[in-house]
């Protein structure tokens, strides 16, 4: 038996603002594709997020990314999900880096047409932006992944800035110097702990282009 998880999505607010989407429901299903051959499936896999917590509980194939989330594969079949274990990858004769370089490939694919909002709060502030992304197919926190969506913000934000994930279902990046830094830092923290279904974290993220670190009390 292998968990499957289903996409589904209502609206989330964050200081007035559509930001993402919420998804619910853990459903258990027989494996879709775990027996076809990986050239059948390769177009189909797709890097995911989870909690670093998440091993302990299922056979799922895993390398960290923070210290409380890592990330995955899974197998995308539309309306729902399935992450990859390490029997998948016997069975179809790869390793993990083959399945991680494909999963990266597909999720840049999915993510070159995704619409991305720029807002700013104040229009005599250059540093008051943020970039939302509205996304409802189970994929918005593992963009942050994709190299073309950080250039597409490296363009908007500068060559640093803030990210946050605090569940699979939320992105948003800010400018490092957003004068109401403190205020999303805040509801970031608050989205993550009124998730019920798919938290991820309330860690903030610094990037730039040495690569995603993650904050300490906010702060590198």
């Amino acid at each position: 038996m292998q968990f499957m998880f289903r996409k589904q999505s209502t609206n989330i607010v964050l200081i007035g603002i559509i930001l993402a989407v919420a998804s619910s429901g853990l459903i258990f299903i027989s494996a879709r594709n775990a027996n076809e051959g990986w050239r059948n499936i390769r177009d189909d896999v797709v890097l995911q997020l989870m909690p670093a917590t998440h091993k302990e509980n299922i056979d799922v194939l895993h390398r960290p990314f923070i210290s409380e989330v890592d990330v995955g594969g899974v197998i995308d079949a539309g309306t729902k999900y399935q992450f990859v274990n390490s029997v998948m990858l016997e069975e179809w004769n790869i390793d993990e880096d083959t399945l991680y370089a494909q999963a990266s490939n597909n999720l840049d694919a999915i993510s070159r047409n995704i619409k991305v909002e720029v807002a700013q709060a104040s229009e005599e502030d250059e540093t008051a932006k943020y970039v939302i992304v509205e996304l409802d197919d189970g994929y918005a926190a593992a963009r942050l992944l994709s190299d073309g969506v950080r250039k597409a913000i490296t363009r908007e934000l500068g060559e640093s800035y803030i990210a946050a994930i605090p569940t699979r279902d939320f992105l948003i990046f800010w400018h490092k110097d957003f004068s109401l830094f403190d205020a999303f830092a805040s509801q970031v923290q608050n989205e993550f702990d009124q998730e019920e279904d798919y938290p991820l974290t309330p860690t903030l993220l610094f990037v730039d282009s040495s690569g995603i670190q993650e904050m300490i009390n906010n702060e590198l």
